[in-house]
């Protein structure tokens, strides 16, 4: 794929059975699950988006981060696994909005060994990011539990 989808074009993707799996293996999130799978999706095309902003712009300081699923996304990310253990509807998917197999990495942040200073520097772009591409409302939704315990 030559171009990155539009987000409203990746945000249409509907999987019923990744919502029912999803539903049945986390029934306290059970009522969220519709949104916390678009959450998802959010996530992904913003990768996909990252990776095209560097290959724009290589030198771009504020694009030095990994967007890695970080602890207080844990519930998208539990969504991101229900996705993919449909491995056949993930490919597709995949395929279909981005051109290639969107991996997923366990623990990524204990594998790029940073050190507090790094792992705050990145984060910190990260959330910068995440606020600049998709707004306040999604940084918020993505944090939100973080959030209300830091209050």
């Amino acid at each position: 794929m030559n171009h990155l989808p539009q987000l409203n074009d990746v945000l249409n993707y509907k999987n019923p059975a990744v919502i029912k799996r999803f539903q049945d293996n986390y029934p306290k999130e059970a009522s969220r699950a519709e949104q916390l799978f678009s959450e998802m999706l959010r996530y992904l095309w913003l990768c996909e988006k990252h990776s095209w902003d560097l290959i724009q712009s290589p030198d771009n300081p504020d694009l030095r981060f990994i967007p890695v699923m970080h602890e207080e996304m844990r519930t998208i990310d539990n969504m991101w696994h229900e996705f993919i253990l449909i491995t056949r509807d993930y490919h597709d998917f995949c395929h279909h909005y981005f051109g290639h197999f969107l991996h997923h990495e366990p623990n990524m942040r204990e594998s790029l060994a940073y050190s507090e200073s790094q792992f705050v520097e990145s984060l910190t772009l990260f959330l910068n990011y995440v606020y600049k591409v998709l707004g306040e409302e999604v940084l918020r939704n993505w944090f939100a539990d973080h959030l209300h315990e830091a209050a």
